[in-house]
C-alpha cells in the first residue's frame, strides 16, 4: 500500500497530462464545421454517460487496479486514433476510446486513493491528501498545455504523440499498483447492476449528498463552457488581427497552462478555504465565479479579457477535494466507485445535453464567428444563473446538519 500512496499523485499527474487540450478544438475545426465539432464533442460525452455506471460497477465487482489498468490502455489507444484522424469517423473512434478511459478511471481513482490510505489506517488524511493530488494534476495539466501549445506549431496532430508517451508511463505505474483490501463487512458486491444502482441511489437521501450531486452537475457543465469555447474565441481574435501576430496554438497553451497553475493554487488551499467559509458557501461562490467567466467571454471580444479564462480552473479545482472528502467516506465500499461513476455520468449527461442544444442553435455548416459564439456563451450564462438560484435557496436546508 505504501507504493500506492507514494505513486498515486504521480499517476494522477500522468493521466492529467493531456497535451491536446489547448488545441483540440483548433485541430477538429481545421477540417470540420462548427456543428460537426460540437457533435463530435457531444458523442464523447454521451459515450461516457453510457459507460460510466457499468465501469463503476466493474470496479466495485472486479477491483480498482484492473479498472485503472484498462483506463490507461484506452488512453493510449485514444491517442493513436486521434493522431491518425483527419476525418469525422476516425475521430469518433478516438472520442469513444477516450470516453472509455475517462469512465474507467473516474471515481475509481479517488476511491483507490481512499482505500489505499485506509488500509494503512490513514483514512483521516484523505481530504488533505486529495487536495495535494488535485494540485499535482493541475500542475501536470498546465505543463502539458505549454508543451502542447509549443508542439502544435510543428503540427496540431503531434500533441497526441506527446500525450501517448506520458500515458504509457501512467500504464506502467498502474501495473505495479497493489489492489487495496476491502473490509468484508462493508463489501456489498451486488448480484446484478440494477441492484447495485438501487443500492447506490439510496445514498442520495443522506444529507448533503443529494444537493451536492445536483450542484456538481451544474458546475461541471458551467466549467466546461469556457473550456470548450476559448479556443475559437482566440481564433476569432487572430482573424481580426487582435493577437499582434502571436500564434493561436502557443497562446492557447499559455492560457490553458496559466488556468491550470491557478487551479493548482486553488486545489492546494481548497480544504482551508472550505473550512473557513463553510462548504455550501464555498461551493456556491465557486459556481458564481464560473458564471462570471462565461458572462465576460460572451459580452466582450478583447485580447485583454482572454485572461479571464485563467479563473476557470481555480474554482473547479478548489471544490474537488472538499466534495470528495464529503462523499467518499459516506458511501459503503461496495458502492463507492459506482456512486462516483453515477455522479460523473450525470455531469457528462448534463454537458452532453448542453452541447446538443447548442449545436441545434448553430445553423448547419456555419463556421466559427463572433456572432454565433457570443450567442452561445450568453445562453450558457443565463442557464447557469437560472440553475444557481434554486441551489442557493436550498443550500441551508441540506447543510444544516453539518
Amino acid at each position: 500500500m505504501h507504493y500506492n500512496i507514494r505513486m498515486y499523485p504521480w499517476y494522477y499527474a500522468a493521466t492529467s497530462f493531456l497535451a491536446w487540450l489547448p488545441v483540440f478544438f483548433l485541430y477538429f475545426s481545421s477540417f470540420l464545421s462548427l456543428r460537426d465539432v460540437l457533435l463530435l464533442e457531444s458523442i464523447y460525452y454521451i459515450a461516457v454517460v453510457i459507460l460510466e455506471v457499468p465501469t463503476g460497477y466493474f470496479s466495485d465487482l472486479v477491483g480498482r487496479k484492473k479498472t485503472l489498468v484498462l483506463g490507461a490502455i484506452f488512453l493510449c489507444l485514444a491517442c493513436i486514433f486521434y493522431f491518425i484522424g483527419m476525418n469525422f469517423f476516425i475521430l469518433v473512434i478516438g472520442q469513444i476510446l477516450f470516453a472509455l478511459h475517462m469512465s474507467f478511471v473516474s471515481g475509481t481513482n479517488t476511491v483507490f486513493h481512499f482505500e489505499s490510505l485506509r488500509a494503512l489506517d490513514m483514512g483521516e488524511q484523505y481530504g488533505d491528501r486529495e487536495a495535494v493530488v488535485q494540485k499535482y494534476g493541475m500542475l501536470a495539466g498546465g505543463t502539458s498545455a505549454l508543451a502542447g501549445g509549443a508542439i502544435a506549431i510543428i503540427g496540431l496532430r503531434w500533441v497526441y504523440v506527446v500525450t501517448f508517451i506520458v500515458a504509457m508511463i501512467a500504464l506502467f505505474v498502474t501495473l505495479r499498483f497493489k489492489e487495496p483490501k476491502h473490509d468484508i463487512s462493508e463489501q456489498k458486491a451486488m448480484e446484478n447492476i440494477m441492484n447495485q444502482l438501487r443500492s447506490t441511489v439510496s445514498f442520495l437521501r443522506i444529507r448533503p449528498l443529494g444537493w451536492i450531486f445536483v450542484f456538481y452537475m451544474v458546475i461541471f457543465a458551467a466549467t466546461h463552457v469556457p473550456y470548450e469555447f476559448y479556443q475559437p474565441y482566440l481564433q476569432i481574435l487572430s482573424d481580426r488581427q487582435l493577437l499582434f501576430g502571436i500564434s493561436v496554438p502557443v497562446l492557447s497553451g499559455i492560457i490553458y497552462a496559466g488556468a491550470r497553475y491557478f487551479g493548482a493554487f486553488g486545489a492546494a488551499y481548497s480544504m482551508v478555504w472550505s473550512r473557513k467559509l463553510g462548504l455550501s458557501n464555498f461551493l456556491l461562490l465557486a459556481l458564481l465565479c464560473i458564471n462570471f467567466v462565461v458572462f465576460v467571454m460572451g459580452i466582450t471580444l478583447s485580447s485583454v479579457l482572454i485572461f479571464i479564462v485563467l479563473l476557470r480552473s481555480l474554482p473547479w479545482a478548489a471544490i474537488k477535494a472538499p466534495v470528495n472528502a464529503i462523499i467518499t467516506p459516506r458511501i459503503d465500499a461496495g458502492q463507492r466507485a459506482t456512486f462516483h461513476s453515477m455522479l460523473s455520468l450525470a455531469c457528462r449527461l448534463a454537458f452532453f445535453l448542453t452541447l446538443l442544444l447548442l449545436s441545434i442553435v448553430v445553423p448547419k455548416d456555419h463556421l466559427v464567428d463572433w456572432q454565433n459564439l457570443s450567442r452561445l456563451l450568453i445562453i450558457c450564462f443565463i442557464g447557469g444563473i437560472l440553475l444557481f438560484v434554486p441551489l442557493w435557496l436550498t443550500a441551508v436546508k441540506h447543510f444544516r446538519t453539518n
